[in-house]
């Protein structure tokens, strides 16, 4: 019978990880590049130009919660029956995933188009950052569906050991992304190249621009994504033909696995909106700032997401080989190197702070109270780290009540509640809302390291 697991794809489980892991890093490293350049051409228009796009961020984080549970759904379909060589149930779930995600991505962005010229006003943007907001929203809304689509298929390639694809669909998509928004964004200009005059073309579209760019983007990843899958030969490959109605057994998984983790990540997201709302009262500075930092504190855990989604895809065929032995192995490195990555990459930018906000912004208030919150953000990230890593090893084991308690209790009961009173009742302002954000990491982070010691993760779910 032939072996389509990655349980073996190198040396040892050290090289396994290493190589199934690095190229899904250099993918979460592209995708939040190209949205550092997003920030900084935007932020060179002016601070409002920033906060009109950080006021709609936690809506987008919160439709993403709905894409994270249903390509956690499938990634774990698909990795526990590669690793049961189930290959016929893989190709089932596989277009299933197409149905659904194809079906959800048109009511998810006809759903944001509708309530686009709201959402500021809801979320409390400033008159001077209304509208620019509004067509923002409206113009990302039409591409969210894309979203939803290039997500669940980046996930089941995933899972099936496939992560170097996604990572060149990425880089395509999002180098397309850049090129556009330095066309879109700014006006017709001259610019110097080897002592040369060129006259540069440009829309001049500012905020509306950048949305566009990254809309368009949106769209080329998905229909690339669609079409490879189709093509490339792995073993979640399938044919055009094909029955792609919803069963009974796959989606008995979907909700069993999806819901837990749709719950966990959307409660997680719609907090955001709420901590949005929160900051908002604080002025556009504020916001800013803030904005700023979660964005650049995405530099952060990158590494994590990456062997996050290897865990996933790991721990699932282990589980479903049987192999619980090489599961506890493939969770010890995978937090270990987790840990190292982390400490390399948030002791620089603790130091550096004021310079890493600097990129994005010439706006002094605003670097100054970034400069606080970004720090904060860099002190505290290893719990955070650890929360997604973990998060990624249950949901390869079908464990997924452990991440969403914690979720749940770490946002609605411990940050919302810090954050305020830290914020509003102490006067610390934005400080104070990333010192918030820190209290509930560590609760986070430390309940999910008991979930794996207790090694009860392993038998979690039942065929």
């Amino acid at each position: 019978m032939e072996d389509n697991t990655i349980l073996n794809y190198g040396k040892n489980p050290a090289h396994t990880v290493f190589k199934l892991s690095w190229s899904a890093i250099a993918e979460q490293f592209l995708i939040c590049l190209v949205s550092l350049a997003d920030m900084a051409m935007v932020g060179s228009i002016g601070a409002y130009a920033t906060a009109a796009v950080a006021i709609t961020a936690s809506t987008i984080w919160f439709i993403n919660g709905y894409n994270m549970a249903l390509c956690a759904s499938f990634m774990f379909i698909v990795a526990h029956n590669i690793g049961r060589n189930k290959i016929n149930i893989v190709h089932k779930a596989v277009r299933q995933s197409i149905t659904l995600s194809v079906f959800s991505g048109i009511i998810i962005s006809v759903a944001a188009v509708a309530i686009s010229g709201r959402l500021p006003v809801w979320l409390g943007a400033e008159e001077d950052v209304l509208q620019p907001a509004i067509d923002y929203f409206k113009i990302i809304g039409t591409s969210l569906g894309a979203v939803t689509v290039s997500t669940v298929i980046s996930g089941v390639m995933r899972a099936a050991g496939n992560t170097r694809l996604p990572l060149f669909a990425n880089i395509g998509a999002n180098l397309l992304n850049v090129v556009g928004n330095y066309i879109l964004i700014y006006p017709a200009r001259d610019i110097n190249v080897f002592g040369n005059v060129i006259k540069m073309y440009g829309a001049g579209l500012g905020v509306s621009g950048a949305a566009i760019s990254t809309a368009a983007s949106h769209f080329v990843l998905a229909v690339f994504l669609l079409i490879m899958l189709y093509k490339k030969p792995t073993p979640v490959k399938i044919r055009i033909r094909g029955d792609y109605r919803i069963t009974k057994r796959i989606m008995k998984d979907v909700f069993r696995i999806g819901i837990p983790v749709c719950v966990e990540r959307c409660s997680l997201s719609f907090g955001h909106i709420i901590l949005t709302a929160m900051i908002s009262g604080l002025g556009t500075i504020a916001l800013a700032a803030h904005y700023l930092t979660d964005q650049a504190e995405g530099i952060f855990y990158l590494p994590s997401y990456g062997l996050a989604d290897s865990a996933t895809a790991l721990i699932g065929q282990s589980l479903g080989a049987k192999r619980e032995d090489l599961a506890d192995k493939f969770v010890f490195l995978v937090c270990i190197i987790n840990i190292i990555a982390i400490a390399i990459m948030c002791v620089p930018v603790f130091i550096f702070s004021k310079e890493v906000i600097g990129l994005f912004t010439n706006d002094i208030d605003v670097i100054k109270q970034g400069t606080v919150t970004l720090r904060l953000a860099a002190a505290f990230e290893v719990f955070f780290s650890l929360y997604i890593v973990i998060s990624g090893i249950c949901r390869g084991a079908g464990d997924v009540k452990i991440p969403l308690i914690a979720g749940f209790v770490g946002m609605w009961v411990i940050r919302l509640g810090a954050c305020y009173i830290l914020a509003y009742k102490f006067n610390m302002g934005v400080t104070g809302i990333w010192l918030g954000i820190g209290i509930d990491t560590v609760f986070r982070g430390l309940i999910c390291i008991f979930r794996v010691k207790s090694g009860k993760w392993k038998y979690a779910y039942k065929h």
